[in-house]
């Protein structure tokens, strides 16, 4: 037997591991403990156009709001719409 051989024992050994990863893993997926990475991918994707269009949003509904105002009532209130979008991305989670 040459060194990049393995022993028949060695090779069930190993079969028998994967087979007990593989077991392992479709018990997380069944518990819902796993996830398909595409639907994953997809979620994340949402969420992400959600939090985007929602700050986009924020100079077209507070553009004429914030003009005029001195510069900490702006931030003021620009930080409090700030913190709106962002509380209600979390509630849409």
């Amino acid at each position: 037997m040459t060194k990049s051989q393995i022993s028949k024992d060695e090779a069930d050994r190993r079969k028998a591991v994967a087979l007990a990863k593989l077991r392992e893993l479709e018990v997380r997926q069944k518990r819902g403990e796993l996830l398909p990475a595409a639907a994953v991918r997809q979620q994340w994707a949402a969420g992400l156009a959600s939090i985007r269009e929602r700050l986009l949003s924020l100079p077209d509904r507070l553009g004429a709001i914030l003009a005029g105002r001195g510069e900490l009532e702006a931030r003021a209130l620009l930080r409090e719409a700030l913190e709106e979008a962002l509380r209600s991305i979390h509630a849409d989670s």
